[in-house]
């Protein structure tokens, strides 16, 4: 009972820190400051959600296939980032200049 009551908890402190991440990339104004909050805000709000979703279900197969899927996640997420982050660069992508007051 305890071990569903802080899955759930985790689900809501991951769904509160993903629209949190979906409002600062909203507020951020340059490419390359998009691309970090994003990769952040993928990473941890989705680690988050499957730590509660693993809490809830138990030990079972398919926890087996969350941890998996949290691997998978840890390993591909960094690379893909780097790659969309640096292919930008290499194109001559630059940082805006202008000032915006909001």
């Amino acid at each position: 009972m305890i071990t569903v009551l802080i899955g759930r908890a985790l689900i809501v402190i991951g769904l509160f820190f993903m629209a949190a991440g979906i409002y600062s990339v909203l507020r951020f104004h340059d490419f390359y400051s998009r691309v970090v909050i994003t990769a952040k805000v993928d990473t941890v709000g989705f680690l988050t959600l499957i730590f509660g979703a693993m809490l809830i279900e138990g030990f079972s197969f398919f926890t087996l296939k969350l941890a998996l899927i949290v691997v998978f996640e840890l390993l591909t997420n960094p690379i893909s980032t780097h790659s969309i982050a640096h292919s930008a660069y290499a194109s001559g992508f630059k940082i805006r200049k202008e000032v915006r007051v909001d």
